[in-house]
């Protein structure tokens, strides 16, 4: 029997070329997922599972239980002993029948996971290598393995091992048609629980996945509208926050602090006016992320936020100038002098050119975006412009490579650095699949693995520790099915030096407010401080206190 498909796929960002496809694995995921994953609970709950049996949850760790926690629990933290903020809860140590195949890709002793290895392309190995990341497939997926055996050597996995299958690519990051395929050969010949990894830039990959009731992890699931995600909980998990959530902390950020005040921030020929806000969002030419939009739209209603004109644009660089040209004389005309993105990292770079060339020197807000907020792309910016840039970040304010959570991890298990410098990404789909799998208890089922997401606390919230959860915390209405909770606020000083994210030195920082103080939704402060170095952060030498992970002893390695 054929799955039956659900909502359409959104469009794909074709033409984002090789630079994206390098970039959202490379640089820029890394960043946003140093945390793991997590969420809410049930614990105490049994939970209803597909095959019709009740999955028993876990016992928690509670310091009042009498229980034999076992050796890799840390009694006074209540978390598995290993050097990381977001290690989980402990559970008691299992013993007893897990169920045996209690979901297709799992059996009494094994946990089959298939590990997508993307294509060798030439151009985007000597773009990276240009940029010093590492993008060798087979280096990256076997780096992949290695997180996968920390977790599963300090995790409860309830007498299963985890046996990861590894993939081969039959197509580039865009290819609809080799992406499907290779999702349908994946479910046919692998039969797996779960999928770590997948093409970049469309959704064909993901949508035959889930409807095969196959779980699809972390990069794997890309970052989709809600329209696409809702309709496959609980197959597909994401990295950051839904779109719902990232338009609301966007929105909460203009309205307290922007709104009804001068655009003091701009060049000399808007500043001190009245604001007057201008969106310039991306979409597809059959309007597939308008949903998005007007997500955003709704979300600064809230706090009476009036767009005078907004833009939507395709991500087309065969016609990027043409594009910014219109766009850009468009809000002009329409007297502009804060402009919101709401959109991706590449077409800025051909806006803020334009807006030169056109001697306009508007205020920049980054509102909900893809990675605008890095400095990796922040310096591909008109500087004469992105002088005047500042807004909303969901990621987290920066450290020096020492003070990384997967590198630190890794460094730990194994005595050596990791091979790949792209460690976070090559870390954080294992990670998230393995706390799923600790806390779901011994019936492993696609629910019971939802559920034991969901029953991980509320983690995070420092400066570079961005507040992590899932399921029902009151943080936001309904179920949360995204990840990160919270986001900062950035402003780009041109004249910082140091390095980006993926190392190269250079001129032009994002510097972090209030060094880099996070906020969860209602919690935006209403004044601002943009533009503010003594208050401001580029790069953690050194971890807050808040943020540093316990320190433990490394475990046994081979002679």
């Amino acid at each position: 029997m054929q799955p039956t498909h659900l909502p359409r796929r959104p469009g794909n960002l074709r033409r984002y070329g090789p630079i994206i496809g390098v970039l959202l694995v490379v640089a820029i995921v890394a960043v946003i997922v140093a945390a793991t994953s997590g969420g809410g609970g049930d614990n105490g709950k049994k939970t209803a599972v597909s095959s019709g049996t009740v999955g028993t949850p876990p016992t928690v760790f509670s310091r009042s239980a009498k229980i034999d926690w076992g050796p890799n629990c840390d009694t006074r933290t209540g978390r598995v002993a290993i050097p990381s903020i977001y290690a989980p809860p402990c559970v008691a140590p299992f013993h007893g029948d897990n169920g045996g195949a209690t979901s297709p890709g799992v059996t009494a002793d094994s946990i089959t996971v298939a590990l997508y290895v993307t294509q060798n392309d030439p151009l985007q190995q000597a773009f990276a290598a240009s940029a010093g990341a590492n993008v060798t497939p087979e280096t990256n997926a076997d780096q992949v393995i290695d997180y996968a055996k920390i977790y599963a050597a300090h995790f409860e996995l309830y007498g299963r091992k985890v046996n990861i299958v590894k993939y081969h690519a039959n197509g580039g990051p865009s290819d609809e048609t080799a992406a499907k395929a290779d999702a349908i050969k994946i479910a046919t010949d692998i039969k797996p629980f779960a999928v770590f990894g997948g093409p970049l830039q469309t959704s064909a990959f993901a949508d035959e996945l889930t409807a095969r009731k196959i779980l699809c992890i972390g990069v794997c699931a890309g970052t989709f509208p809600e329209s696409f995600t809702r309709p496959r909980e609980p197959y597909i998990w994401q990295t950051g926050p839904v779109t719902s959530q990232s338009t609301a902390l966007a929105a909460e950020l203009i309205g307290k602090q922007l709104a009804g005040k001068p655009a003091n921030h701009g060049g000399n020929d808007v500043k001190d006016k009245p604001r007057v806000f201008g969106v310039l969002h991306y979409d597809t030419p059959d309007g597939q992320y308008a949903s998005m939009f007007t997500s955003f739209q709704n979300a600064l209603a809230k706090y009476k936020v009036k767009v005078a004109s907004d833009v939507a644009y395709p991500l087309d660089l065969t016609r990027a100038a043409e594009l910014a040209r219109t766009a850009i004389a468009k809000l002009k005309s329409a007297g502009v002098t804060s402009v919101i993105i709401n959109g991706d990292p590449i077409m800025p770079a051909y806006f803020t050119k334009e807006a030169t060339r056109q001697g306009w020197f508007p205020e920049w807000i980054i509102g909900p975006t893809l990675f605008v907020d890095t400095t990796v792309f922040g310096r591909t910016y008109d500087q004469q412009q992105w002088a005047h840039a500042f807004g909303v970040s969901y990621v987290p304010a920066r450290g020096v490579q020492v003070t990384q959570d997967a590198y630190n991890l890794y460094v730990w298990q194994y005595g050596h650095k990791p091979p790949s410098n792209i460690y976070s990404v090559t870390n954080f789909d294992p990670s998230l699949f393995s706390i799923g799998v600790h806390l779901a208890g011994p019936i492993l089922t696609p629910e019971t693995f939802q559920a034991g997401l969901f029953r991980y606390p509320v983690t995070g919230g420092g400066p570079t520790t961005p507040t992590i959860s899932r399921g029902q915390h009151d943080i936001w209405p309904g179920v949360d099915y995204g990840g990160i909770d919270d986001a900062t606020a950035v402003w780009w000083n041109a004249d910082a030096t140091g390095t980006d994210e993926i190392g190269n030195n250079g001129k032009g920082l994002y510097e972090y407010v209030n060094e880099g103080k996070r906020y969860r939704p209602g919690q935006f402060p209403t004044g601002d401080g943009f533009f503010s170095p003594a208050t401001s952060v580029t790069i953690f030498q050194d971890l807050p206190p808040s943020d540093r992970p316990p320190s433990y002893p490394p475990p046994p390695r081979p002679a």
